[in-house]
């Protein structure tokens, strides 16, 4: 690995926090008590990451440059899974355990359902 693979890393992943955060803050005006911009955020980059990889093998795309700007540098700064425990956690502190339920399903089954969807729309 040279420094050259960093950059691009950077360069991705900063862009793609930045659109989380943007994802975030638009969200909590729609709805500040379930954290809908961190579901928005993840779904998304399951999608990018399906049709990326789709793509990258329907157009035979080897370039390690490309894979790690879009797929290991933005999909990986616009997903977090440290923002999804800490809203698991959070929802849990009412006692209710219903939405953390609803929240854990929605994020792992319609992450893989928006992941294959995405790889289904590159074939």
């Amino acid at each position: 690995m040279d420094y050259k693979s960093f950059i691009w890393i950077f360069l991705g992943g900063g862009l793609g926090s930045c659109l989380r955060y943007l994802i975030t803050v638009y969200a909590k005006a729609i709805n500040a008590l379930f954290p809908l911009g961190t579901l928005f955020a993840n779904l998304l980059g399951c999608f990018l990451i399906g049709i990326l990889m789709g793509y990258f093998s329907k157009w035979n795309i080897a370039k390690e440059e490309v894979y790690l700007l879009f797929v290991v540098g933005f999909c990986g700064g616009l997903t977090t899974f440290s923002s999804f425990t800490l809203d698991l956690v959070n929802l849990s502190k009412g006692g209710d355990f219903l939405y953390p339920l609803l929240y854990f399903i929605a994020n792992i089954l319609l992450g893989i359902l928006v992941l294959i969807a995405g790889l289904a729309l590159t074939r």
